[in-house]
């Protein structure tokens, strides 16, 4: 009778004589292995499925995949005003392409031992390679090995960065599979070896092969064609040009891995092995290196200004300026490409002057060319020799501007808030010190002129009457009159730091810290007293088609800066620098009505005793000028402080530097058309040739204003300039501050544009430098006596801190 077990508790005997517990642990051990093998599978699953969500998220964010994107490059071409082409501007070396259908089989061989053996087997990802790296990378660090396919590299390449991250490497693959779904296995090949980084700035198998071995593909040995399949891995640590070695070194691998994977013998491994690399590289200097020479150096200053423009427009404002000028768009400028080329030749004759001084490296120069009525730019030079990819565009490098501030600063304000006539009357003085400044102020030649005219004050470029109207104006019209003055006119005194900058006498005579504008803002400033007082930023770009034909307008500013009295007015007395006594009286400009301000700026006491510099020396030499047609700036001066003078321009000869190369640019591009400046209604004719503003008080007043008392208990009578001044501008009262000020002396004959000889010269008068002389000058009598400024800093800074015209 069977035993109920259930209920007695008693286990039943096992089968076959086994023991029930040990039969009940085997099923329990292979039950916790199903939970095991059964949790693995569902985390596995959701890892699986949270990875696809990943994966998906991921891809989300991936680049838009774009067709435009994967066509090779087409450079931009920049066409001049009257729209013929001037320049193609390829990024880097210029680019030739090629028909994978063409392309040589021992090339192709060597690049895929190298980069994807399997490339023609696998499809976006190669699993086999991925698996590997995996396991790489779990041993050795993420990152550790890639297993990119020639796939992946051109969509990171095209579409993504170079960054080693999950999100970047799921956004490879998915775009990876894209790419092979739209392109075949032979059109990816060839993206890749048109696309690839070679160095130097060379883009694409072949270019590579004419740049480093003068040969197309098909000439190419096999060592040459081993190293250029290695090289894009580290392309700058390869190149020959760096490293002969390790280029080699290189080359060498890839041989290795083409006999690996068999795609050459052992016999051609064994002679390429042998073969010398370096054989056929074509000899380079670091200044010939594909980076460092851009097309048509001539155009580099243009296209330099070209770019920053063409990054300010919101069509091109959120793209790479390297990708919009590889879309194939066509840039329409404003550029006469004669006169550009004129002018950057002129900039880089170091024979054009005679002086050894101005012939040396370190003498510089930089210019700009305006449409006066419109603000087109012209023309413009960034300094000798100037290429874009390596050295700075001087002509958009801030510089202390001397003397030239003056018509903003001083007489300008004058006459638009006072209404001051030309022949307002400035009471000058032998020395002056400024409201709340202990500084004693000088002229050139340490005189006091007595009473002279606003017009005469300004040719002459005298130092107190020009601080003194600045004093007034700020007195009379507000603190700040003189400042948005000149900003109105494009010199914006306001920096990121600080809206309000206090401005002194320094910043009237150009010296002081803030009074540091651009040849191009400059420019863009006395174009505006041209145009009748219209300000026009400068512009370089009139518009851009796009590779799809449509058509992208650029539109520059043009506000009214001031009134056209003003204008007019400054513009008037500004013919004077060419007159008698005028600053620049020895340039002779027959022929065009031409306004212009010269000026100069002087070393700190601390730099003349630090290089030993002769008295008289000055850093930079300025002068700004324009007709109704043309406005050009030209700045000149020296990179760098050298002893004795040899960075400096001393003495009257040297400071009007720039005079003879403005006379020759203006003279050379003007049309001689006859044209003057227009006077408009509200300007009016008194007392002989004195101008006045229609309607204002001095206007109707038979005899002008006096301005600016004299502190001098005798006033001096007004002196004619005989003598050459001394080099004393500043004394401090019962200070501790030193000041140097630049004083020039009077040049009595012309400068010759071309390298003179002694049969050129004639002989200075007692009271008259030597200068040379033209044929042009001699026929006109003579030369007349000239006055020059020198002008002071308030306190000296470390290179830049006082200002005087050249004269």
């Amino acid at each position: 009778m069977d035993q109920n077990f259930k209920r007695s508790g008693k286990k039943p005997p096992a089968k076959n004589g086994t023991p029930a517990k040990k039969k009940g642990a085997r099923r329990s051990k292979a039950s916790l292995v199903k939970r095991i093998v059964l949790w693995l599978v569902l985390v596995g699953l959701v890892m699986l499925v949270a990875g696809s969500f990943l994966f998906a998220y991921y891809a989300s964010r991936a680049p838009a995949f774009s067709e435009e994107k994967l066509q090779d490059p087409i450079p931009a071409k920049i066409y001049d005003r009257n729209d013929e082409l001037v320049t193609t501007l390829y990024q880097g070396q210029e680019r030739l392409l090629l028909d994978i259908e063409e392309t040589p089989a021992h090339v192709t061989d060597a690049v895929l031992s190298v980069e994807d053996n399997r490339f023609y087997e696998h499809g976006a990802i190669d699993f086999v390679r991925l698996g590997a790296a995996v396991l790489n990378n779990v041993t050795d660090g993420f990152g550790s090995q890639g297993a990119s396919t020639i796939t992946q590299q051109v969509v990171k390449r095209v579409f993504l960065t170079a960054e080693k991250s999950l999100e970047r490497k799921a956004q490879e693959a998915y775009l990876a599979y894209r790419l092979e779904q739209e392109y075949s296995k032979d059109d990816i090949l060839e993206m890749y070896l048109n696309k690839i980084y070679y160095s130097d700035g060379i883009y694409g198998i072949r270019t590579a092969a004419d740049y480093y071995f003068g040969k197309d593909l098909s000439e190419l040995n096999l060592k040459e064609t081993a190293y250029l399949a290695g090289l894009p891995q580290l392309p700058n640590r390869y190149n020959l040009y760096v490293d002969q070695e390790l280029g080699t070194d290189r080359a060498n691998t890839v041989l290795s891995l083409m006999l690996h994977h068999g795609r050459i013998t052992e016999a051609e491994y064994n002679e390429a092995i042998n073969t010398d690399l370096t054989a056929n590289l074509i000899p380079r200097t670091e200044a010939e290196r594909a980076s460092s020479e851009p097309e048509n150096p001539e155009y580099a200053s243009y296209i330099n200004v070209v770019k920053q423009e063409l990054q300010t427009n919101d069509r091109f404002r959120n793209m790479e300026l390297a990708e919009a000028l590889a879309s194939g768009i066509s840039i329409y400028t404003n550029m006469d490409s004669n006169v550009q080329r004129q002018l950057q030749t002129m900039v880089n004759n170091k024979d054009y002057y005679y002086n050894p001084k101005f012939q040396d490296d370190n003498f510089n120069m930089a210019s700009t060319i305006l449409d006066t009525e419109t603000g087109n730019l012209v023309a413009i030079s960034g300094g000798r020799d100037y290429r874009e990819v390596v050295m700075h565009n001087q002509a958009l490098v801030e510089k202390n501007v001397g003397s030239t501030m003056k018509p903003f600063l001083a007489y300008g304000p004058a006459i638009e808030h006072m209404q001051w006539r030309t022949d307002h009357m400035i009471e000058d003085e032998e020395g002056y010190q400024p409201i709340g400044h202990g500084n004693t102020i000088y002229n050139y030649d340490m005189q006091d002129h007595g009473t002279v005219t606003m017009r005469d004050a300004l040719r002459q470029s005298l130092n107190i009457p020009a601080i003194k109207t600045f004093e007034t104006v700020q007195e009379e019209a507000g603190e700040d009159a003189p400042e948005n003055f000149a900003e109105s006119a494009g010199l914006d005194y306001s920096t990121e730091e600080e809206e309000d900058v206090e401005l002194t006498f320094n910043d009237v005579l150009g010296g002081g810290d803030n009074s540091r504008f651009t040849p191009l803002q400059m420019a863009e400033a006395y174009a505006t007293l041209g145009n009748g007082g219209t300000y026009n930023t400068a512009q370089s770009i009139r518009h851009v088609v796009t590779d799809e034909g449509e058509t992208v307008e650029f539109e520059n500013e043009s506000e009214k800066a001031m009134e056209d009295y003003t204008a007019y007015m400054l513009t008037d007395m500004l013919k004077g620098t060419f007159e008698p006594y005028g600053s620049a009286d020895y340039i002779p400009m027959n022929g065009l009505n031409i306004a212009a301000k010269t000026g100069t700026t002087s070393y700190g006491s601390e730099l003349m005793e630090q290089y030993n510099l002769p008295e008289g020396s000055a850093k930079d030499a300025w002068i700004v000028g324009y007709t109704p047609e043309y406005t050009m700036s030209l700045w000149t001066g020296f990179m760098e402080n050298r002893e004795n003078g040899e960075s400096s321009f001393v003495g009257a000869d040297e400071h009007i530097t720039p005079q003879w190369f403005f006379r020759d640019v203006m003279q050379s591009i003007s049309t001689y058309n006859g044209q003057d400046f227009d006077r408009p209604d509200s300007v009016v004719q008194v007392g002989g040739n004195a101008l006045a503003v229609e309607g204002s008080e001095e206007a109707r007043s038979n005899d002008p204003v006096t301005t600016g008392e004299s502190r001098n208990t005798q006033p001096e009578e007004q002196v004619e300039v005989t003598e050459e001044p001394e080099q004393v501008i500043i004394e401090p009262e019962e200070t501790d501050e030193e000041t140097t000020e630049q004083v020039t002396v009077e040049p009595t004959e012309e400068e010759t544009t071309e390298q003179p000889t002694e049969e050129e010269t004639e002989e200075a008068t007692e009271e008259e430098t030597t200068e040379q002389v033209t044929e042009e000058a001699t026929a006109e009598g003579g030369m007349e006596e000239t006055v020059e400024e020198s002008e002071p800093v308030e306190e000296p800074t470390e290179e830049e801190t006082t200002e005087d015209d050249a004269a």
